[in-house]
């Protein structure tokens, strides 16, 4: 994946308690566990929930009660599951507590109590904004449910819950949406996602007055500084009118456009056209103020997002006996190694490739032991060129990623590295830095950065974080990290971006077993990809994200290594062997395997 600084030749022009159960009862669990994985494909989910009286008895009565919150914009749905004593006064605002089970229902059959433990997963805002919890703690909740005299069917009557409402994570995969909007980033060069949550029963002319109203009350709240929010008083109308003749008219209030900016217009287009894609038949019709409506149709602004030129097939590559190797099958595999001379192509242990429009990069952590040492050089596409050493970083080194590859001007690039724990900074020359943390959440293992150069994933003391870099300044800073709670897991080893939308994550599960899952970027929804690979631990895990533009949310070029060997997250783990290196062959010899796998990204 390519992260530019500048886009391209036109935009570098623009710019808790409990209800007691008799001891001597027989206990039933009823209903579905925590979430067991996330399809995007399917389309067959009904758009809302069952309502209260589809439930025949009290445990699908509450089963039913933990969704009801979905797309209820006004509570109606929820409300009714209660009885009257529980009714009166509830007036629960739009923000709804996810919650996951961590437990299946306990419901004894002929008595009233229906209970279950459950973990926070975050609280979904009235603005489809997912903010995740950082506390992993489950809490007891227990209900009553009993009919109500006079009425049909069964109401809850009691509850140890707060007055809140109340969805499990299943509920959110089911009836939402992952809609996708977009910010510039700071500097006005890319367009920088933020993934929100739309009911399914919202009817698709209505979603664009939807969107327009997050677009106009700004970015959400992770991103911080690091996006450009539409200028302080935009207004978008309350309805936008349904398309029509292959047309979508869009209007916004005059301070959309701030004056003296001539480059505003364009930058509003283009964020506009992605933050509304699939909603546009044909042509966006844009009325800012009183100022005549101009028509866009052409495809250039999908230039504006780093991601959309993602490769359909990655170029891939190995550490094979301290050299890197391209793999068969993959893009360019016939190719020499990018930047490298073939001389110095020896003593790695692990590496990173980066390219640009005008650039290729590459870092590699070569020698071994306390003689370890980071290189790193820039050439244009194609051409070769001396290695540099990078100074400056102390202890056990991690896998060097980079972070901004800019178009013509590679003394600008920027790159990240773990040493000892610690997170440093680095460009093709001079020392490491160390990048400066709002919070110290343990040593560092694993990090991650998005194709939008900000986004940042990483994995400290054993736990998943997210936080957005800041390249502004004399030296980066990242946000403070927010803790993400994937489920399964009792130790985070590794994480990549796996698309806009999700990060791929592998550790270790309570019963020692390792798997790898992809995860929604607020820690919310999972899709299992490995469930279970074994007892040896994941050490380092790679990814090549989906491009936005294919339509999928979950990439298929996922690798990873355990115990000296690499492995392909493929439907069951399929180990790269020397059969798989492109170039000549070598003879398999006894502890010398492919490992470390990586892109050209």
């Amino acid at each position: 994946m390519r992260r530019y600084l500048a886009l391209t030749v036109v935009l570098a022009t623009l710019f808790a308690g409990g209800c007691g159960i008799p001891d001597d009862t027989d206990v039933r669990v009823i209903g579905a566990g925590p979430s067991a994985g996330f399809d995007a494909d399917a389309g067959n989910e009904p758009a809302e929930p069952p309502d209260r009286a589809a439930a025949s008895d009290p445990a699908t009565l509450i089963t039913n009660y933990l969704q009801a919150a979905a797309g209820d914009s006004d509570n109606a749905r929820v409300k009714a599951f209660l009885a009257d004593n529980l009714r009166a006064g509830f007036e629960a605002g739009p923000d709804i507590r996810v919650i996951r089970l961590t437990d299946k229902l306990l419901y004894t059959p002929g008595y009233p109590d229906v209970s279950f433990s459950a973990q926070t997963v975050g609280i979904l805002k009235g603005n489809g904004v997912l903010e995740p919890s950082s506390d992993p703690k489950a809490f007891e909740y227990s209900m009553k449910v009993s009919p109500v005299a006079g009425q049909s069917g069964y109401f809850i009557t009691a509850t140890s819950a707060p007055r809140v409402l109340l969805m499990t994570d299943t509920a959110l995969e089911k009836y939402y949406q992952r809609r996708t909007i977009y910010f510039w980033n700071d500097d006005g060069t890319g367009l920088i996602p933020d993934v929100r949550y739309m009911p399914q029963s919202l009817p698709t002319v209505q979603q664009p007055t939807t969107i327009l109203s997050w677009l106009v009350n700004g970015p959400a709240g992770w991103l911080g500084d690091t996006v450009r929010g539409l200028p302080a008083d935009t207004t978008a109308p309350a309805n936008v009118p349904a398309a029509a003749n292959e047309t979508l008219q869009v209007t916004l209030s005059a301070q959309a456009l701030p004056s003296g900016d001539g480059k505003a217009l364009e930058r509003l287009r283009r964020q506009l056209q992605w933050s509304l894609r699939g909603l546009i038949p044909q042509t966006l019709e844009l009325k800012v103020g009183n100022s005549d409506p101009v028509r866009y149709s052409d495809l250039d602004y999908q230039d504006s997002n780093v991601a959309s030129r993602l490769a359909d097939r990655p170029e891939r590559f190995v550490i094979y006996n301290g050299t890197i190797r391209r793999l068969t099958g993959s893009a360019q595999s016939s190719d020499a190694v990018p930047v490298l001379k073939p001389a110095d192509n020896k003593g790695f242990s692990t590496a990173a490739l980066g390219e640009s429009a005008t650039h290729e990069y590459v870092a590699v952590v070569a020698g071994a032991g306390g003689t370890r040492k980071l290189q790193v050089a820039a050439a244009r596409t194609g051409q070769q060129t001396d290695l540099n050493n990078v100074d400056g970083i102390t202890g056990e080194f991690g896998r060097p990623t980079w972070a901004v590859t800019p178009d013509n001007d590679p003394g600008g690039a920027v790159g990240l590295i773990t040493g000892g724990g610690k997170l440093y900074s680095f460009g093709i020359n001079g020392k490491a830095k160390p990048v400066e943390l709002q919070s110290e959440p343990g040593p560092i293992s694993s990090i991650s950065v998005a194709p939008d150069g900000h986004r940042v994933a990483f994995v400290a003391g054993g736990k998943l974080y997210r936080t957005v870099l800041d390249t502004g300044g004399d030296s980066l800073t990242m946000s403070t990290p927010e803790q993400l709670l994937p489920p399964n897991f009792s130790t985070i080893a590794a994480v990549a971006w796996s698309s806009e939308a999700y990060l791929a994550v592998a550790g270790t599960r309570a019963d020692g077993r390792s798997a790898v899952l992809d995860v929604t970027v607020d820690g919310a929804l999972t899709y299992s990809r490995l469930a279970d690979i074994g007892k040896e631990a994941i050490t380092s895990l790679v990814a090549y994200p989906s491009n936005p533009l294919s339509g999928k949310e979950n990439t298929v070029f996922e690798s990873y290594e355990t115990a000296g060997d690499a492995w392909d997250v493929l439907g069951d783990p399929v180990k790269i062997t020397t059969a798989n290196l492109a170039g000549p062959p070598v003879t398999a010899q006894p502890g010398l395997v492919p490992k470390a796998p990586f892109f050209l990204d």
